[in-house]
C-alpha cells in the first residue's frame, strides 16, 4: 500500500515517495556497490522479473537515472588499483591496435543469411566494431540487452543491439493508447533496437531488411531465454540523415517523429535531433497486451 506522502517516482508499478527516497540514499550510503543496494530495493519493494530473479540490471539504472533527475546521489565507484588500470589500459590499447579489419575490401558474400546472439567472448569485438563503424559509436549495454551477430554464409555482415525501450516516447504511447499504469507495468515488454550496423564493406541487394528479417524472427525466444520475460513489440529512432528503408521494407510500422528533446530532470529539457518512430509488433496482440493494467492483467 502506498504512503501518503507525493509520489516522486514510480518503477516496475511501485510508486517511491520522499521517504522511500530518503530510504534508497541511505543504503547507497553504506558503501556497497551498486548492484548491492539494488539488491536490497528489490527485497523491500518486491521487484522480481517473472523468473523470479530479481532485476539487478534495470534497478541499477533506475538509480543513474533519478542520479540525472537530481533525485538521489551515488558514489563515485573506485579507482582500480594501478595495476588493474594498467591491465584495463593495455587491453583498450591492443583492440585499438587491431588496425583495419580483415576483409575490408569491398566483398559481396554468397549463402544464406543467419542471425544469432554473439558469444560472451565475442564481446570485445562486438564494441570495437560499432564503436569504429556505427556514426553513434558505442559504449557498453546497459540493463537488460542482447547483442547479435548477422552473417551471410560464413562472413560476418552486420551487428544488431537490443536493450530497454525508452521511458516516454509519445508517438509509440499515442499508438497502444497507454495509460501511466499499464506503461509502467509493461513497459519491459517493448524492446528497442538501439544499434544496427551493416559491415561498410559488404555490398548485397537488401541485405539490411533481410538480417533485420532474420533477428526478428528469433527475438522473443531469445528475450524469453535470457531474462524470463517475452518482448512483444520492437521499437526504433532513425535519425533524419536515413530513410528508414530497410525497416519499412520489412514491414515496421512508422508512427511520426520525435518532438526533438529529452528530459534528465522534471522542468529541464535537453534539446535532441527529431527521430523517426518505427515499431513492430512481435506478437499478433502485442497493442491489446501492452494495454493491461495491473488491475485488468489475469
Amino acid at each position: 500500500m502506498e504512503s501518503s506522502q507525493a509520489v516522486q517516482f514510480r518503477f516496475r508499478g511501485v510508486g517511491l515517495d520522499d521517504r522511500d527516497i530518503g530510504w534508497l540514499q541511505e543504503v547507497i550510503d553504506k558503501g556497497g556497490t551498486l548492484k548491492a543496494a539494488a539488491g536490497e530495493a528489490c527485497s523491500r519493494f518486491g521487484w522480481t522479473r517473472p523468473n523470479g530473479q530479481a532485476p539487478l540490471a534495470s534497478c541499477s539504472t533506475m538509480f543513474r537515472r533519478l542520479e540525472e533527475r537530481g533525485v538521489l546521489k551515488l558514489r563515485k565507484a573506485p579507482r582500480r588499483p594501478s595495476g588493474s588500470d594498467r591491465e584495463h589500459a593495455d587491453r583498450q590499447a591492443l583492440l585499438e591496435a587491431l588496425g583495419p579489419v580483415p576483409g575490408m575490401v569491398e566483398c559481396q558474400p554468397g549463402g544464406s543469411v543467419t542471425v544469432r546472439p554473439i558469444a560472451p567472448e565475442e564481446r570485445d569485438g562486438f564494441r570495437l566494431h560499432l564503436r569504429r563503424y556505427h556514426y553513434l559509436g558505442f559504449e557498453r549495454s546497459v540493463g537488460e540487452s542482447l547483442g547479435y551477430a548477422g552473417f551471410v554464409g560464413d562472413e560476418l555482415v552486420a551487428l544488431l543491439d537490443w536493450g530497454a525501450a525508452a521511458l516516454h516516447c509519445e508517438p509509440r504511447d499515442r499508438y497502444i493508447g497507454w495509460g501511466r499504469v499499464a506503461r509502467e507495468r509493461n513497459l519491459e515488454k517493448v524492446v528497442g533496437n538501439r544499434r544496427f550496423l551493416l559491415l561498410p564493406w559488404v555490398q548485397r541487394h537488401c541485405l539490411a531488411s533481410q538480417v533485420l528479417g532474420a533477428n526478428i524472427r528469433r527475438l522473443a525466444d531469445d528475450w524469453e531465454a535470457r531474462y524470463g520475460h517475452r518482448v512483444l513489440l520492437a521499437e526504433t529512432f532513425v535519425d533524419t540523415r536515413f530513410r528508414g528503408t530497410c525497416y519499412r521494407a520489412s514491414n515496421w510500422t512508422y508512427l511520426g517523429m520525435t518532438r526533438g528533446f529529452t528530459r534528465l530532470k522534471p522542468g529541464f529539457k535537453t534539446p535532441q535531433q527529431p527521430k523517426a518512430v518505427y515499431v513492430y509488433p512481435l506478437v499478433r496482440d502485442a497493442v491489446e497486451r501492452l494495454r493491461m493494467s495491473e488491475e485488468a492483467a489475469p
